[in-house]
């Protein structure tokens, strides 16, 4: 029998699982022991201000449920900006980032035009969903990203 996969919004119970998908694929893709956090990153993963941003409602938290556990995590702001979208990497090629991003689109949760400061290592991700570069990969305090965005989601 295939695993049960779901797609729903976030709560705020949600915060601790959401906090250790982000901070465990950050490590896993963007730091090392040469590259570590950069000051105030893994702050922001804590799940107090996890908890902090679902209740603001200033972000839509979608999450991706295998198994009844999270496994992936897609938050968008002002439907302009997408500031969280990973998945567990042992959970990855399964469809979850695509169901993800198909449930925003069809609940107009995305707006016309997008933006993300991809880690290097998802650019390929994004680039599969229509976001194009706009500027040379940069770095500020330790953590390196490309900017990248989308005309139509």
């Amino acid at each position: 029998m295939a695993p049960a996969v779901s797609i729903r919004h976030a709560v705020v119970a949600d915060a601790v699982d959401i906090s250790k998908l982000i901070a465990s694929t950050s490590d896993a893709c963007c730091f090392s022991q040469s590259q570590p956090y950069p000051d105030g990153y893994h702050t922001s993963l804590q799940t107090p201000a996890i908890e902090a941003l679902i209740i603001s409602e200033r972000l839509v938290f979608l999450l991706a449920t295998h198994d009844h556990a999270i496994a992936g995590v897609l938050a968008i702001e002002d439907k302009t900006s997408i500031p969280y979208f990973f998945v567990y990497p042992e959970q990855q090629k399964m469809g979850l980032g695509k169901r993800l991003w198909q449930l925003a689109k069809r609940n107009g949760e995305l707006g016309l035009s997008l933006k993300v400061r991809s880690s290097l290592c998802a650019v390929p991700v994004y680039a599969r969903l229509g976001f194009i570069a706009t500027e040379p990969p940069s770095c500020f305090k330790g953590l390196h990203y490309l900017t990248m965005v989308t005309l139509r989601p």
